[in-house]
Protein backbone atom coordinates (compact mmCIF):
# COMPACT_ATOMS: atom_id res chain seq x y z
CA UNK A 1 0.00 0.00 0.00
CA UNK A 2 1.28 3.44 -0.82
CA UNK A 3 0.09 6.92 -0.01
CA UNK A 4 -1.45 8.92 -2.85
CA UNK A 5 1.16 11.56 -3.72
CA UNK A 6 -1.36 14.32 -4.43
CA UNK A 7 -3.12 13.68 -1.13
CA UNK A 8 0.23 13.79 0.67
CA UNK A 9 0.92 17.15 -0.98
CA UNK A 10 -2.47 18.42 0.18
CA UNK A 11 -1.77 17.16 3.71
CA UNK A 12 1.64 18.86 3.74
CA UNK A 13 0.25 22.20 2.59
CA UNK A 14 -2.78 22.01 4.90
CA UNK A 15 -0.55 21.15 7.84
CA UNK A 16 1.61 24.21 7.28
CA UNK A 17 -1.48 26.41 6.90
CA UNK A 18 -2.80 25.28 10.30
CA UNK A 19 -5.58 22.98 9.12
CA UNK A 20 -5.45 20.93 12.32
CA UNK A 21 -5.49 23.96 14.61
CA UNK A 22 -9.13 24.63 15.55
CA UNK A 23 -8.33 28.33 16.00
CA UNK A 24 -6.97 28.73 12.46
CA UNK A 25 -8.94 30.40 9.67
CA UNK A 26 -8.45 27.35 7.45
CA UNK A 27 -10.02 25.10 10.06
CA UNK A 28 -12.93 27.46 10.76
CA UNK A 29 -13.61 27.94 7.03
CA UNK A 30 -13.34 24.14 6.46
CA UNK A 31 -10.87 25.18 3.73
CA UNK A 32 -7.53 23.31 4.19
CA UNK A 33 -5.59 25.51 1.76
CA UNK A 34 -7.40 28.79 2.28
CA UNK A 35 -8.61 28.75 -1.32
CA UNK A 36 -9.97 32.00 -2.65
CA UNK A 37 -13.11 32.15 -4.74
CA UNK A 38 -12.64 33.46 -8.26
CA UNK A 39 -16.20 32.70 -9.32
CA UNK A 40 -18.82 35.33 -9.91
CA UNK A 41 -20.19 36.94 -6.77
CA UNK A 42 -22.77 34.80 -5.03
CA UNK A 43 -21.68 31.47 -6.50
CA UNK A 44 -19.61 30.44 -3.46
CA UNK A 45 -19.94 31.37 0.17
CA UNK A 46 -16.82 33.27 1.21
CA UNK A 47 -15.36 35.27 4.06
CA UNK A 48 -14.46 38.98 4.02
CA UNK A 49 -11.04 38.12 2.49
CA UNK A 50 -12.57 36.25 -0.45
CA UNK A 51 -11.68 32.80 0.84
CA UNK A 52 -14.18 30.02 0.27
CA UNK A 53 -16.25 28.71 3.15
CA UNK A 54 -17.20 25.05 2.91
CA UNK A 55 -20.08 23.34 4.70
CA UNK A 56 -17.94 20.36 5.67
CA UNK A 57 -14.31 19.37 5.93
CA UNK A 58 -14.91 16.70 3.27
CA UNK A 59 -16.21 19.31 0.81
CA UNK A 60 -13.20 21.52 1.53
CA UNK A 61 -10.75 18.63 1.12
CA UNK A 62 -12.32 17.62 -2.21
CA UNK A 63 -12.17 21.19 -3.53
CA UNK A 64 -8.55 21.59 -2.45
CA UNK A 65 -7.58 18.24 -3.94
CA UNK A 66 -9.21 19.28 -7.22
CA UNK A 67 -7.36 22.61 -7.10
CA UNK A 68 -4.04 20.81 -6.65
CA UNK A 69 -4.87 18.33 -9.41
CA UNK A 70 -5.55 21.15 -11.87
CA UNK A 71 -2.35 22.96 -10.90
CA UNK A 72 -0.04 19.93 -11.15
CA UNK A 73 -1.54 19.12 -14.55
CA UNK A 74 -0.53 22.58 -15.79
CA UNK A 75 -4.13 23.54 -16.60
CA UNK A 76 -4.75 26.26 -14.03
CA UNK A 77 -4.91 30.01 -14.47
CA UNK A 78 -2.12 30.28 -11.89
CA UNK A 79 0.46 29.82 -14.64
CA UNK A 80 2.05 26.71 -13.14
CA UNK A 81 3.22 24.26 -15.80
CA UNK A 82 3.17 20.50 -15.32
CA UNK A 83 6.96 20.29 -15.65
CA UNK A 84 7.58 23.09 -13.11
CA UNK A 85 9.37 22.33 -9.87
CA UNK A 86 7.39 21.98 -6.65
CA UNK A 87 8.96 25.27 -5.48
CA UNK A 88 6.87 27.11 -8.11
CA UNK A 89 3.68 25.49 -6.86
CA UNK A 90 4.49 26.41 -3.28
CA UNK A 91 4.89 30.06 -4.29
CA UNK A 92 1.40 30.00 -5.85
CA UNK A 93 0.07 28.98 -2.44
CA UNK A 94 1.94 31.86 -0.81
CA UNK A 95 4.77 29.77 0.59
CA UNK A 96 7.82 31.77 -0.38
CA UNK A 97 9.97 31.45 2.73
CA UNK A 98 12.61 28.72 2.67
CA UNK A 99 11.70 27.46 6.17
CA UNK A 100 8.10 26.78 5.16
CA UNK A 101 9.14 25.22 1.87
CA UNK A 102 11.57 22.91 3.66
CA UNK A 103 8.85 21.91 6.12
CA UNK A 104 6.70 20.81 3.17
CA UNK A 105 9.59 18.80 1.72
CA UNK A 106 10.29 17.09 5.05
CA UNK A 107 6.60 16.20 5.38
CA UNK A 108 6.49 14.75 1.86
CA UNK A 109 9.65 12.70 2.36
CA UNK A 110 8.20 11.13 5.48
CA UNK A 111 4.68 10.63 4.10
CA UNK A 112 5.84 9.17 0.79
CA UNK A 113 8.88 7.33 2.14
CA UNK A 114 10.94 8.98 -0.61
CA UNK A 115 14.07 10.90 0.35
CA UNK A 116 14.61 12.07 -3.24
CA UNK A 117 11.75 14.62 -3.04
CA UNK A 118 13.13 18.17 -2.98
CA UNK A 119 12.19 21.67 -4.13
CA UNK A 120 13.27 20.78 -7.68
CA UNK A 121 10.98 17.75 -7.93
CA UNK A 122 8.79 18.16 -11.00
CA UNK A 123 5.04 18.41 -10.51
CA UNK A 124 4.59 15.39 -12.80
CA UNK A 125 5.78 13.35 -9.80
CA UNK A 126 2.40 14.02 -8.15
CA UNK A 127 0.25 13.00 -11.12
CA UNK A 128 -1.39 9.58 -11.00
CA UNK A 129 -0.87 9.11 -14.75
CA UNK A 130 2.84 9.90 -14.50
CA UNK A 131 5.39 7.27 -15.62
CA UNK A 132 7.02 7.91 -12.22
CA UNK A 133 3.90 6.38 -10.68
CA UNK A 134 4.03 3.24 -12.83
CA UNK A 135 1.41 4.51 -15.27
CA UNK A 136 1.69 5.67 -18.87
Amino acid sequence: MSVNKLEALLDALASLKGWHNPDSDCYQLRNPLGLASFARVGKHEMDHQGRRIFQSSLAGMKACLFDLEVKVSGKSRAGVKEDDAIANLLRVYGLTEKAGQQQIIRFLRRALKDQTVDLNTKLTYFREDSPENGQA
